[in-house]
C-alpha cells in the first residue's frame, strides 16, 4: 500500500474539517466533484457498499431540499404559495429554504463520499487495527462480526436458491421461516468451528490475570466527573467549574486507557512502513486546510447566510485552489503496489 493508514485518517479528517467549517454551496459543489473524480479514479478492489454515492446524493439532495422547504418559511423570495386549505404545508415556499435545504444535503453527500473513499482503500483489518489495544476482546469480536457478513450473505443466496429449485415460493410471511431456519443453524455451525479453532490457538475468554481494584474505581471516577462537570455546565452558575471536572475526567479516562493498553500484548504479522508520499500527502491536505479556514482575504467566503435574502454566494481563489490538493491521491492510487 502506498499510502499509509494515518495519511489516509488525516486525509478524512482534514475533508470532515473543511465541510464543517462552510456552508457556501459553491465550495460544497467544488468539493464534492472532487470528492466523486477521486472515488471514480479508485481502483474496484475494495468493498462495494449496498448504495452507490451517486443514488445516494441524489436522494439526499431531493429530500434534503424538499423538506426544509416544507419546513421553513423564512425568506423574502416567494417562488409560490401553498394555499391554506393544505394543512401542516399551508405557506409560501422561499428561494432561501430551497438553497438552505440543498446545501444541507451537499454536506451529507460530501460525508458520505469522504468515507465511502476510506472504505474502498483500506481494508477491514487495517481498520481494525486502528482500535486501541485496551480493547483488544472487542478488535477481536469486530473482526470476527465482520467476517461472518460475506459468509452469511454467501449462505443465505445459497439457501434461497436451493429452496426455489424444490418449488418453496415466498409468498406471505411464514414462507421465509424455511430460509431462516438453515441459517440459523449454519451460523450456530460457523460459530462452533471458530471457537474451536480459537481454543486450539491459545485463545481463551478467561484469564489469570485480573485487573487491579483501583482501575474499575478509577474509571467509575472519571465518569463521576465527567457527568459532574456536565451538570454544573447545565446549572450556568459554575460553568467553569463543570469545564475543569469534565477535563479532568477525559484526562483520567485516557491514562486508565493507556495503562491498560500497555498491559495487553499484540504482535502483528506485518507493519505498515510510512512513506516519502504518505508525507507529502498528510503536509499538503494539511497546509490546504489551514489555507482554506485562515487565508484572511478569502475568509468572508466561507460564511454564506441565504436568509434572509438570496444571493449568489462569493468565492475566493485561493479557498477554491486549496480544495484541489484533495486530489493529491491519485498520483499513486492506481500505481504500483510496491515502492
Amino acid at each position: 500500500m502506498k499510502i499509509h493508514t494515518w495519511a489516509w485518517l488525516g486525509w478524512l479528517i482534514a475533508g470532515l474539517v473543511i465541510i464543517s467549517s462552510t456552508r457556501n454551496p459553491v465550495y460544497l459543489i467544488i468539493f464534492d466533484l472532487i470528492l466523486l473524480i477521486l472515488q471514480a479514479s479508485i481502483k474496484q478492489t475494495g468493498r462495494n457498499l449496498p448504495i452507490t454515492t451517486l443514488k445516494f446524493a441524489a436522494s439526499v439532495l431531493v429530500l434534503s431540499t424538499l423538506f426544509n422547504t416544507v419546513i421553513s418559511r423564512f425568506g423574502d423570495t416567494v417562488l409560490l404559495r401553498i394555499p391554506a386549505q393544505i394543512p401542516l404545508l399551508s405557506g409560501p415556499v422561499t428561494l432561501e429554504a430551497v438553497i438552505f435545504g440543498f446545501t444541507n444535503g451537499l454536506v451529507l453527500t460530501g460525508m458520505f463520499t469522504l468515507f465511502t473513499i476510506i472504505n474502498r482503500v483500506l481494508p477491514i483489518q487495517v481498520i481494525v487495527r486502528l482500535i486501541p489495544q485496551f480493547l483488544q476482546p472487542v478488535a477481536l469480536v469486530t473482526t470476527i462480526a465482520l467476517t461472518f457478513i460475506p459468509a452469511t450473505q454467501k449462505q443465505f443466496a445459497a439457501i434461497r436458491e436451493a429452496q426455489a429449485i424444490r418449488g418453496q415460493r415466498i409468498q406471505r410471511l411464514s414462507d421465509w421461516l424455511p430460509l431462516f431456519i438453515p441459517l440459523l443453524i449454519g451460523g450456530l455451525e460457523r460459530s462452533m468451528q471458530i471457537a474451536e479453532a480459537m481454543t486450539a490457538r491459545g485463545f481463551s475468554a478467561s484469564s489469570k490475570k485480573k485487573a487491579p481494584l483501583a482501575v474499575p474505581l478509577l474509571s467509575i471516577t472519571a465518569l463521576l466527573l465527567i457527568i459532574s462537570g456536565w451538570l454544573l455546565q447545565l446549572a450556568r452558575r459554575v460553568e467553569q467549574i463543570g469545564v475543569v471536572l469534565i477535563l479532568a475526567g477525559f484526562i483520567l479516562l485516557i491514562i486508565l486507557f493507556i495503562v491498560r493498553g500497555q498491559q495487553t500484548r499484540k504482535t502483528r504479522y506485518r507493519e505498515e512502513k510510512w512513506s516519502r508520499f504518505s508525507t507529502i500527502i498528510l503536509a499538503a491536505v494539511l497546509l490546504a486546510t489551514g489555507l482554506f479556514l485562515f487565508f484572511t482575504p478569502g475568509n468572508a467566503s466561507l460564511v454564506f447566510e441565504v436568509y434572509p435574502h438570496a444571493f449568489f454566494p462569493p468565492i475566493a481563489v485561493m479557498q477554491s485552489a486549496a480544495l484541489l490538493v484533495f486530489l493529491v491521491p491519485l498520483i499513486q492510487l492506481n500505481g504500483p503496489d510496491d515502492d
